[in-house]
């Protein structure tokens, strides 16, 4: 299982964490990933500066935004999960 896991501190909160979650339960659900995935919430990362922070299976990924979650989901963890 993969462990993907969304700063919600108040830095990333103003910064979209919130939609970030949403696109990220969308996408899961969309492609069928809901045991395959595991989603949780965690405060400060200490990268507050840097955008949006996730981790994936504990490799911490900055500068996360709307714009760029879909490419980031597509890249970092549908191409993973089915190479």
């Amino acid at each position: 299982m993969m462990l993907v896991t969304i700063c919600i501190g108040s830095g990333c909160h103003i910064k979209g964490s919130r939609q970030i979650i949403e696109v990220l339960q969308a996408k899961i659900q969309s492609h069928r990933l809901e045991a395959q995935i595991e989603l949780e919430g965690c405060f400060c990362q200490g990268h507050c500066t840097e955008g949006v922070v996730l981790k994936i299976d504990g490799v911490m990924v900055t500068g996360v935004s709307k714009e760029n979650i879909e490419a980031l989901f597509n890249q970092r963890i549908l191409e993973v999960l089915r190479p």
